[in-house]
């Protein structure tokens, strides 16, 4: 059994001409980042090392959105100082926003959409004084970008240590193969491609 990046990598090698060079591989999918070294040497691959994180992946991006985002403006709309005190109410409706943060993540990560409306079309609660609780916001690229960057950013920072481990650059690297979801975020390709 061979781990993802390294099973991409090899995927990868075989629909294109292999480059001579060494590799990254940079796996970050919905629960855990992977990070792999390869090289290779007349169409030889080979595994130099690999690093990463079980706890870093989209699910991150989605709670802090709910955290950051969606919560701050419920409390600021809504009286839920009950539903905040009594942890199972507090976990049903982060799980209910939790499902609009995926929508978010999703739409703000195409580079052309710079900001997105986000309208519940059916009330994900009720407040302590039994008002419904609906979400109808504009959330902009920029807000989107400050809470997710530093999720991005311990990818970003674990790759990094992995190249400086064995003394290279990003500049020394033939490919930076990016697979899994949230590599899909041009927020995270544009802080890949500036710092590494």
């Amino acid at each position: 059994l061979l781990q993802e990046p390294i099973a991409a990598s090899m995927a990868y090698g075989l629909d294109s001409n292999i480059a001579d060079g060494q590799w990254l591989v940079f796996d970050l999918g919905g629960g855990t980042f992977d990070v792999a070294l390869m090289s290779s040497t007349d169409g030889i691959m080979k595994v130099n090392d690999t690093e990463g994180d079980n706890f870093l992946g989209g699910k991150n991006l989605d709670l802090a959105i709910v955290d950051e985002i969606l919560m701050p403006y419920v409390e600021e709309n809504y009286t839920i100082t009950k539903i905040l005190s009594d942890e199972k109410k507090k976990g049903l409706i982060r799980i209910t926003l939790k499902s609009l943060a995926e929508d978010i993540k999703i739409n703000l990560s195409l580079a052309e959409n710079k900001d997105f409306d986000i309208l519940t079309n059916q009330p994900i609660g009720i407040d302590d004084e039994g008002k419904e609780i609906e979400i109808d916001m504009t959330l902009t690229k920029e807000k989107y970008e400050q809470v997710v960057s530093p999720i991005f950013q311990r990818a970003i920072d674990i790759s990094q240590k992995l190249l400086q481990n064995h003394g290279l650059a990003g500049s020394d690297l033939t490919t930076i193969l990016m697979i899994g979801g949230p590599t899909f975020s041009h927020t995270l390709r544009d802080m890949v491609k500036d710092q590494m």
